[in-house]
């Protein structure tokens, strides 16, 4: 499952993520979620200038046969806004690490897997967009 897919986080991403997994109440999203961060290569930059999902990036994605959404990863605190997205909620967790073009396996609320498809991440630094190179979807 997910073969293939790499995985980068930050420091203080990876934090929020362990703190997520040990006190989700859903024992598949746990596991992935502790097996991802087992699997992610560390990023050096804390301010997030990578093409990778990481806090205060926006993300591009699609969640199974949901429309697009584009969203920005924050803390929770500070989740007020339409367009944030908690790096505490499942689809926040799920995803941090991955880059534009990436499938990953991930569960619903239900804890049924659906593809949860990045298409575009946008540096919160930078503001840098990096497209899957098919193009947009």
């Amino acid at each position: 499952m997910n073969v293939g897919v790499e995985f980068a986080v930050r420091d203080c991403d990876a934090f929020y993520l362990s703190m997520i997994a040990s006190t989700i109440d859903d024992d598949l999203a746990s596991l992935l979620l502790l097996k991802k961060l087992k699997m992610a290569r560390k990023l050096s930059d804390p301010v997030g200038s990578s093409e990778h999902v990481g806090m205060n990036s926006y993300v591009e994605f699609r969640f199974g046969a949901g429309s697009r959404s584009f969203r920005q990863l924050l803390h929770p605190s500070v989740c007020g806004a339409s367009f944030a997205l908690s790096i505490a909620s499942r689809l926040g967790a799920g995803v941090v690490g991955l880059r534009a073009g990436q499938v990953l396996l991930w569960p619903d609320e239900e804890g049924c897997l659906r593809e949860l498809h990045v298409t575009a991440v946008v540096s919160a630094r930078n503001g840098k967009t990096h497209r899957e190179r098919a193009g947009a979807m």
